[in-house]
This record gives structure tokens, C-alpha cells and sequence, in this order.
């Protein structure tokens, strides 16, 4: 009801989690959600060791740098460095995206545990964004096995229409992958020689991260 609604919203304009537009009488979120943002990432502690080389790979690749992290059954967007292209991704900080569609969200998906895979996709279905989408169990399990097997995963247009990426793991001293880095572009650009180039660059930055927050890579043995 209005009643209860209005309640509400007065409880957390208090708490500063929203705030009232005076022009329109409208609601926004208030200042308490970036504060509550920036404890979040701030909680992040390998973000400051992994920053240079983030923004290295996308010096390299001319290409936007993301990083995404496990959130629920959403897979979100946690660093963005952008390339100097005027053509290129639209994807924000904090965003949240599909596991199933895009080679962040693939990657992630792919070295999850199974049973916490398979209950994950039993909730959220495998939804169509584009014709290039996996929508198969079957087709799913297979390009999961793939990425695990040769250690990245590519995306062509499965998300969005024209947008390609390939994405590689950050691994914990554990050897759990607990970060994809996504390296995103225009289909156009990233052509078959480029998806080569861009995974090799991926994973030496990947490998260069991961060891500096302890994880043992077998270049490093």
C-alpha cells in the first residue's frame, strides 16, 4: 500500500540510503549506497595489488579491461579501464550481469563447484539475450568443460549483439579463481588473431596478480 511504501522510503531516506528530489517529489539513492560501495571494494584487498597490471593489459590491448566477481547467481563488475576506441563496451561498475552469456560469466561459472553450478542454473534458467546465446544444458556443460580444460574463455556476441571478449582467471594462494578478467571489445575488432593475442596477454596479467596474492603458478615453482 501508499501507507506502508511511504513508511519505508521515510526509514531509509533517515538512513540516507535514499533522498527525496524536491523538484518531483521522486525518490533516488542517497549517499549511504556509494559510502556502503566503498567499504565493499575496500574489502577487496588484492583490487590495489592488481590495478597496475589491469591497467597494463589494457595499454596493451588498447581493448576495455574489466573485472568481474561472483555475486548470488549474478556475476558483477567490480574494475573497468577503458581503451581510447570512441566504439566500445557500455558495461558500469557495479553493474550485475548473466552467468551463463559472455566469457566473464562463463569462466566463473566454469570452475565452480558442480553442485553449486548446477543449483545456480536450476534457479536462474539459461535465458536468451542474443541468437549466438547457449540456451543447452548439454552445450553449456560442454564449452564449461572446454574453459577448463585450456584455462580461458571466449565470447562472441552471446550477450549483447556485436560485443566479443575473452576473459581469464584470477586464482587465491587456494587456486580458486576468485576474479575473471575480461578483456571487451566490437566484434569487428576482435578478430581470430586478436583473441590469441588477447589470451596470452590475459593470462601472463592473470598469472602476474595471482602470484602476488599467493597463488603458486607453475611459472613461479
Amino acid at each position: 500500500s501508499k501507507s506502508t511504501a511511504s513508511r519505508i522510503l521515510s526509514t531509509l531516506e533517515q538512513g540516507r540510503l535514499v533522498a527525496k528530489i524536491p523538484a518531483n517529489q521522486k525518490y533516488c539513492l542517497g549517499s549511504k549506497v556509494l559510502e556502503l560501495a566503498n567499504i565493499f571494494l575496500s574489502g577487496i584487498e588484492w583490487r590495489t595489488h592488481a590495478t597496475p597490471y589491469l591497467k597494463e593489459l589494457r595499454n596493451k590491448t588498447d581493448e576495455t579491461v574489466m573485472v568481474f566477481i561472483m555475486d548470488g547467481d549474478h556475476r558483477v563488475c567490480l574494475e573497468k579501464f577503458e581503451g581510447s576506441h570512441e566504439l566500445r563496451p557500455m558495461l558500469n561498475i557495479g553493474g550485475r550481469y548473466p552467468l551463463h552469456a559472455g566469457s566473464a560469466g562463463k569462466l566463473l561459472l566454469a570452475f565452480l563447484p558442480e553442485d553449486e553450478r548446477k543449483k545456480i542454473l536450476a534457479r536462474t534458467g539459461l535465458p536468451r539475450f542474443t541468437s549466438s546465446t547457449i540456451t543447452g544444458a548439454k552445450a553449456l556443460e560442454k564449452e564449461l568443460l572446454l574453459i577448463r580444460k585450456r584455462g580461458y574463455a571466449i565470447s562472441h556476441q552471446e550477450r549483447m549483439n556485436f560485443l566479443s571478449s575473452v576473459s581469464v582467471p584470477i586464482r587465491d594462494h587456494s587456486g580458486k579463481a576468485i576474479a575473471a578478467i575480461c578483456i571487451d571489445g566490437p566484434t569487428v575488432r576482435i578478430t581470430a588473431e586478436k583473441v590469441k593475442e588477447f589470451k596470452n596477454l590475459g593470462i601472463a596479467a592473470a598469472d602476474q596478480i595471482s602470484r602476488v596474492i599467493g597463488f603458486k603458478t607453475p611459472n613461479s615453482l
